[in-house]
Parts: C-alpha cells; sequence; structure tokens
C-alpha cells in the first residue's frame, strides 16, 4: 500500500511536469520548458535515491522535496505565482526550512547508526552544511547590522551577499576536501 501511494504520487508529478514541457514548447517559451525538465529530472534523481532505502531520504522528506520543487521551480518560476501571489516566496522559504531541518535530523540519524570515520561523502555533506549554515548566519548578521544600524555592510546588496556565499562556498569545498584527505590518510582523529 505504501508504494502504490508513492508510485501515484511519482506518476502524478511525471504527468504534471510532461503537459507543462509540452504547454511551455506550444508557447515558444523554452526557458520554462528547460525548467519542467529539470523538475522532470530531479524528480527521477530522487525516485532513484528513494529506491535505493536511504536513511537520509524518507517518505516525508521524499514527497515534501518533491512538493516544494513542484512549488518553487514549476507553479513559482514557470507559472509566475511568486508574481501573482503575495508572499508566495516567503513561504516557500519558510518550508524551506523545515525540510532543511528534516535533512539534518535525517542526516543525524544515519551518523549515530553509521561508522563515521568510512563515510567521506557523509562527512563532507554534514561538514558543508555546517559551514554554509554559518555564512548564511554572517550575512543576516550583516544585513541586521545594515538595517538596524544604517552601516552599509552589503554595499553590493543582493549581489554582494551572493558573491559572499559564493565565496564561501568555494572555500568550503576546497578546505574539505583537504581536510578530509588528509585526515583519512591518519584515520581521522
Amino acid at each position: 500500500m505504501k508504494d502504490k501511494k508513492i508510485n501515484i504520487f511519482k506518476i502524478l508529478l511525471y504527468a504534471i511536469y510532461l503537459f507543462s514541457v509540452v504547454f511551455f514548447m506550444f508557447k515558444s517559451e523554452y526557458g520554462k520548458v528547460g525548467l519542467s525538465l529539470l523538475c522532470l529530472v530531479i524528480v527521477f534523481i530522487l525516485s532513484k535515491i528513494y529506491s535505493k532505502n536511504l536513511a537520509i531520504l524518507d517518505r516525508s522528506l521524499f514527497i515534501a522535496s518533491n512538493l516544494f520543487i513542484l512549488f518553487s521551480f514549476l507553479l513559482g518560476s514557470c507559472y509566475n505565482l511568486y508574481d501573482k501571489i503575495k508572499y508566495y516566496d516567503d513561504l516557500l522559504h519558510f518550508i524551506s526550512g523545515f525540510i532543511s531541518v528534516k535533512i539534518g535530523w535525517n542526516m543525524l540519524s544515519v551518523v549515530k547508526n553509521t561508522d563515521i570515520n568510512n563515510n567521506k561523502l557523509l562527512i563532507f555533506i554534514i561538514i558543508l552544511f555546517f559551514s554554509m549554515g554559518i555564512s548564511s548566519i554572517c550575512e543576516l548578521s550583516e544585513y541586521a547590522l545594515d538595517v538596524l544600524f544604517k552601516m552599509g555592510t552589503q554595499s553590493g546588496g543582493l549581489k554582494d551577499t551572493m558573491h559572499d556565499m559564493i565565496d564561501a562556498l568555494a572555500g568550503s569545498c576546497i578546505m574539505i576536501l583537504y581536510y578530509t584527505k588528509s585526515k583519512f590518510k591518519n584515520n581521522i582523529k
């Protein structure tokens, strides 16, 4: 019964995305065709991961992730709900907080039941998420300083924030690769 409901859910998503691909092809909106195809690929990838019965992607996270992709990428961007519904973007970002906590919770469950010393990918993901979380807190702090005290720490606005996050991502990835390589040589200490 459980798998039947998930299969119906997946088929429904595939149908929605395929319909959208055809719909936007007829309207010659090729960017939206590409985004609809991307959604289709994401559902396929998440389905393959889910079928492996990995603890990180359990049933509720599989459903929530797919719904988030549907509401943000397809309905929000392709069908313009971001423009049509006030606070739509805020609502989706708020919900993304629930989803990211669920991912973190599932990762902790895996760590609790795994010999983490032998799982490079898990270590990489956990450290990357932690690092990017710290980076986002720094950006929120800059924003708060600008709004509350008119300090001008984000001189470039959104562009400055995105550059800062990209820089943090690049630095994090390089350091994590170096750190995990050197620590795995020494069996993590």
